[in-house]
């Protein structure tokens, strides 16, 4: 049964702001679609300066992000909020101190596309996203649990993704002959044995999207959208 009124979300990040706002429109538009009328999201949303980011990625401080994240979790569930997502599959890195850190639950990204994919009957699958990403155990090691193998590009292209999504998509911009070339990338995992592809950064769509592709997509923001609604609006 739908509830009247939706649960409160808290959510952070995203981790760009491009990317916020897509998240805020599908819930927005999810919990509208479910209730009709004016109603909209109940969302209390920790908006990160992406430049601090990135530089304390690059610098490795993954637990100094950790410990931001875990304390801002902290004061959206103090402030009311019923789940905490992270919006950003990079930052599910830290996502276990962000869990430990709160009373309530974390709707992870990761586990909604694990979900997914083996709802869809894949155990190997392309993933895109940034270098973090696709070098770090942290996602093919939640998504081997599941059963399912990802296979990331050769370098230099795994950096050259990379590049693109910090240099142009995290800053708004698509370069030109972009979403060609993302495709080509992915034509080439699909030669070594991916069933379907991961868009496992919340700025691949930008350059890559469903209908770019003939084998099944795996929209992680999108995934992650649906989980938080069904937790928003169940009873």
């Amino acid at each position: 049964m739908t509830r009247t009124a939706p649960r409160r979300l808290g959510l952070l990040g995203g981790i760009t702001w491009h990317s916020s706002l897509e998240f805020e429109r599908m819930l927005n538009e999810g919990v509208n679609a479910a209730l009709g009328g004016s109603s909209a999201a109940d969302l209390l949303v920790r908006s990160y300066n992406f430049q601090q980011i990135a530089d304390a990625q690059a610098a490795g401080d993954w637990d100094g992000l950790g410990s931001t994240f875990a304390a801002d979790a902290r004061q959206l569930q103090a402030a009311g909020a019923e789940a905490i997502l992270i919006c950003a599959n990079t930052m599910h890195k830290v996502a276990p101190a962000v869990a430990d850190a709160i009373d309530v639950p974390l709707i992870h990204m990761l586990d909604a596309t694990a979900d997914a994919i083996v709802a869809a009957g894949l155990d190997t699958v392309a993933l895109l996203g940034t270098g973090y990403t696709m070098r770090d155990p942290f996602y093919r090691d939640h998504m081997a649990a599941r059963g399912i193998t990802t296979i990331v590009p050769d370098e230099p292209v795994l950096a050259e993704v990379h590049d693109l999504i910090y240099d142009s998509l995290a800053r708004g911009v698509v370069p030109d002959g972009a979403r060609e070339w993302i495709r080509g990338v992915y034509d080439n995992l699909r030669a070594r044995g991916a069933q379907g592809v991961i868009s496992g950064c919340t700025e691949i769509p930008m350059v890559l999207t469903a209908a770019d592709v003939d084998e099944p997509y795996f929209d992680s923001m999108g995934l992650h959208v649906e989980a938080a609604l069904e937790f928003a609006l169940r009873d």
